[in-house]
């Protein structure tokens, strides 16, 4: 049976707000692609996935969505992390994962069990013209931070997702590589979905908030 895999990246830049001693990074404004194996790139879909499904003749496939914040350079290897939040928006409808969320009640696919993720610290450079699955950076399970399982099919929203560990190691080790979202049990019939930088409501696309010193 062929496999497919699929791989959905983001790219976020961020504008950079200080008041007094402390500062304040707002990322609102993301960027990603989208990386098919078997049907090329697909560039401007409104949502970003965790997953794996089925493709039709293709297979099954897995679907990662790597971000990261080119903006994070700004900072100082000598900051103090105060803190740092991820927020990821549900849709109403999606084009990475036409299904929604899998796990909710009354899902079809409630019994192959929950969608919980993780986020994790991307250990090596990346850039989204050219990352595919088989040369995609490693990554770390150290200080990884648990997304929770959908009660939705759709706009399930996860606000304020405390990242200020995994911010704090990129900034220390120099390692400015973002995350990667990726379900905890890469099983079929598994999804998690969240809005894109493509979505036509700006006040649901992925945003981080970095305070420091």
């Amino acid at each position: 049976m062929k496999r497919l895999i699929v791989l959905s990246l983001v790219t976020i830049s961020f504008s950079l707000l200080i008041s007094s001693c402390v500062k304040k990074c707002e990322c609102p404004q993301p960027q990603e692609k989208t990386l098919n194996l078997a049907s090329g790139n697909l560039n401007a879909n409104p949502d970003i996935a965790a997953a794996r499904w089925t493709y039709g003749s293709a297979g099954e496939g897995t679907n990662r969505t790597y971000i990261k914040f080119p903006g994070l350079s700004e900072l100082s290897q000598n900051a103090t992390i105060k803190s740092a939040k991820l927020s990821l928006y549900g849709v109403s409808s999606g084009v990475a994962a036409p299904q929604g969320n899998s796990y909710y009640p009354a899902s079809p696919y409630y019994s192959y069990g929950d969608n919980k993720t993780w986020l994790k610290r991307v250990l090596g450079d990346w850039d989204e013209s050219t990352i595919t699955w088989n040369n995609k950076p490693a990554t770390t399970d150290l200080n990884q931070v648990e997304v929770p399982a959908s009660t939705s099919q759709w706009n399930f929203n996860v606000l304020d997702i405390d990242v200020t560990q995994l911010v704090r190691d990129m900034i220390s080790n120099n390692q400015r590589y973002g995350f990667v979202l990726q379900l905890q049990n890469e099983a079929i019939y598994r999804s998690i979905i969240f809005a894109s930088s493509e979505v036509s409501d700006a006040t649901k696309r992925p945003k981080l908030v970095v305070v420091y010193q």
